[in-house]
């Protein structure tokens, strides 16, 4: 791989020691052939700098290790990207991974002739004493005004940790605040979307430590958001400015309390829709749709018109099919695809599900089709873990596109307001090929 880029990747480090060799170890695990991982330490008295020390001695090609004061994370990152020769960057903390093939599928999405400067892809929760634990980082980037627009989401969706961008976006939009200590990511990534656009790719690229002495939780989600707006304020530009009057005007429209308001309302129009006031149930949905019409849409709106029959509305509400494979924990949208080999003595694929009742989401239709043909179909009511099924043996030694269908979903962040907005069905809790007991000749 010759004409493969030098990839720079900088690990800023102190006293994370507990965590350092796994981070370091996804980095080798990446088998990438130009790589330069520049560890930047800032005097750790634990046994960070060994670990350090240790790969640096065996896979001196790779990595190399600076030891000395600086004045926080910030600048530790500048010194770090001060001495990377790479095309590429990146930074990787030193208490997350990466996951194996990251860095080659870097090298081939960054595209600046393609107008791809910078690029990011999809990121898990890992760790300990967070709710977090096991549930995707948002990952999305639609422009630079919805990435300034924090306050309309409530945190930022960039995954630092899957995000590289082209030597040319550091040198054009400076390094990191080193009076930024919380957000300096945020702050980061507002001064490339001024010039760049963030280019995602659906897969599955880093995982985020979440731990008891991690910055994110020594933090509340309010004050993260706070500093957050402040950071994001630098940017709306000056009163003259076009950008800065929408910013003031989305964030006096978006104000945080409004959300709450919405979610009560929520509450009460699922409340009287269950007791049949369905007068006072679409009252409580106008009022929810004043405060936040996203979650009348999303949280009442889809579940009724599924339990009154009416799916052929629909598609005017929601004509972006979205994701459609599996989260990291286990949670697929209401369209599920994957596809598959048929081995030569299949005889079924069998879907392990499981149906969570979540806000007015009791009951659901399922549809199994293989090549787009349907299958087999379920209705589910409450809570339970069921099973469908689909016949291979017409298929066996073919490729086929197998799809679950669910005709409901809910968002987290509107049922239980945590910062999740991904539309969640099912559960697919485990995906197996039965097969003869012989091979056939």
């Amino acid at each position: 791989m010759e004409d493969s880029p030098l990839i720079s990747i900088v690990t800023p480090s102190f006293n994370q020691g507990r965590y350092l060799a796994e981070t370091l170890q996804s980095l080798l695990d990446q088998n990438y052939p130009k790589l330069e991982v520049i560890i930047q330490d800032g005097g750790s008295t634990d046994n960070a700098i060994a670990v350090a020390q240790d790969f640096v001695h065996r896979w001196p090609n790779v990595f190399q290790l600076h030891v000395e004061s600086d004045s926080g994370q910030a600048d530790a990152l500048n010194r770090g990207f001060a001495r990377a020769k790479g095309q590429i960057l990146g930074f990787l903390n030193s208490d997350d991974t990466l996951y194996p093939g990251c860095l080659t599928a870097v090298s081939r999405e960054l595209n600046p002739a393609k107008d791809r400067w910078i690029v990011f892809g999809r990121c898990l929760f890992t760790g300990e004493a967070s709710a977090y634990v096991g549930v995707e980082h948002p990952a999305e980037y639609k422009s630079h005004f919805e990435h300034l627009a924090i306050w309309k989401r409530g945190f930022n969706t960039i995954p630092q940790p899957s995000v590289f961008w082209h030597r040319k976006v550091w040198e054009k939009c400076g390094g990191f605040k080193v009076a930024e200590h919380h957000v300096l990511d945020y702050d980061l990534f507002c001064r490339f979307s001024q010039h760049f656009r963030f280019h995602k790719v659906d897969e599955l690229w880093s995982t985020y430590r979440m731990h008891a002495v991690s910055k994110s939780s020594q933090r509340t989600e309010t004050e993260i958001l706070d500093l957050s707006i402040l950071v994001s304020r630098r940017y709306w530009g000056g009163w003259w400015a076009p950008l800065r009057w929408r910013c003031e005007f989305s964030h006096w429209v978006h104000n945080r309390h409004l959300h709450e308001h919405a979610r009560h309302h929520a509450r009460k129009a699922e409340e009287a829709a269950k007791s049949g006031k369905y007068f006072c149930a679409f009252t409580e949905f106008l009022r929810t749709g004043m405060y936040s019409p996203k979650m009348a849409r999303d949280r009442l709106l889809r579940p009724w018109l599924s339990v009154y029959r009416l799916k052929f509305l629909e598609q005017f509400f929601w004509p972006d099919e979205g994701f459609t494979g599996q989260y990291g924990d286990l949670w697929i949208s209401p369209i599920y695809r994957t596809q598959l080999t048929v081995p030569p003595n299949a005889t079924k694929a069998v879907f392990q599900l499981k149906h969570t009742v979540q806000g007015a989401r009791t009951r659901m239709k399922v549809v199994l089709k293989v090549n787009r043909k349907i299958v087999t179909k379920k209705e589910i009511i409450g809570e339970t873990d069921f099973v469908l099924e689909a016949k291979l043996i017409p298929h066996r030694g073919k490729a086929v596109e197998i799809e679950l269908r669910s005709d409901s979903f809910f968002v987290p962040r509107y049922v239980h307001n945590t910062p999740d907005d991904r539309q969640l069905s099912l559960q697919l809790l485990a995906l197996n090929i039965e097969t003869d007991s012989f091979s056939p000749s």
